[in-house]
């Protein structure tokens, strides 16, 4: 494993509770979300033969939706899907396959065509956060190896939790071994992200 984290960087909150409704109260009105994740979502769900109740009946890829749906949909889809464990890990879970969601879209293959190593790959999905969500941005403000510090701004879809799993979806598809993800969290919608792997 790449140094231990400065100590001001934990685990996220995996069994904390989380107040789904007062985390949908907090969205703002106009947040989006392009389709592709909400379908994903949905697909999700099919595949574990759940109906999600806020969805629609289908979701264009690159329109964008109200980023409140998407997170209904995701709190839904965790609940149901890994009814075991807490809203955090369910929604960690979700984030894991982000990457792959990505992938399969045309502007995912050109975004991650090129990344190679931890690095590139963590670099790339941190680019195409705002060309499908607004508002929301994630910056590198630190890189060495075996350790990059991402600033997440005004992400407003369950920041410590599946945003998370994103980004340790990110370093098992980069091909990182011994990935960790740890948060310093300063707002529920801003917070650094600390990404380890070995070298």
């Amino acid at each position: 494993m790449a140094a231990n984290a400065p100590s001001d960087f934990v685990e996220a909150p995996w069994d904390a509770p989380l107040d789904v409704f007062a985390y949908l109260d907090d969205v703002p009105n106009d947040a989006t979300m392009s389709g592709l994740f909400l379908a994903s979502v949905v697909k999700a769900a099919h595949r574990a033969k759940l109906d999600l109740p806020s969805a629609r009946g289908s979701y264009i890829a690159f329109r964008r939706y109200p980023l409140r749906e998407h997170c209904q949909l995701l709190a839904e889809a965790a609940a149901g899907i890994f009814p075991d464990h807490s809203m955090r890990q369910g929604l960690r879970r979700l984030g894991r396959g982000a990457p792959q969601t990505l992938i399969e879209s045309m502007l995912g293959r050109v975004v991650f065509g090129s990344a190679e190593g931890p690095i590139e790959t963590i670099r790339a999905m941190a680019k195409s956060y705002p060309l499908h969500m607004s508002p929301g941005t994630l910056e590198i403000t630190e890189e060495s190896p075996g350790r990059v510090v991402l600033a997440a701004r005004a992400i407003h879809h369950f920041l410590d939790s599946h945003n998370v799993g994103v980004f340790e979806g990110v370093l098992r598809h980069s091909g990182a071994e011994g990935g960790r993800v740890t948060i310093r969290s300063l707002s529920r919608c801003d917070a650094d992200l600390l990404c380890e792997w070995q070298l």
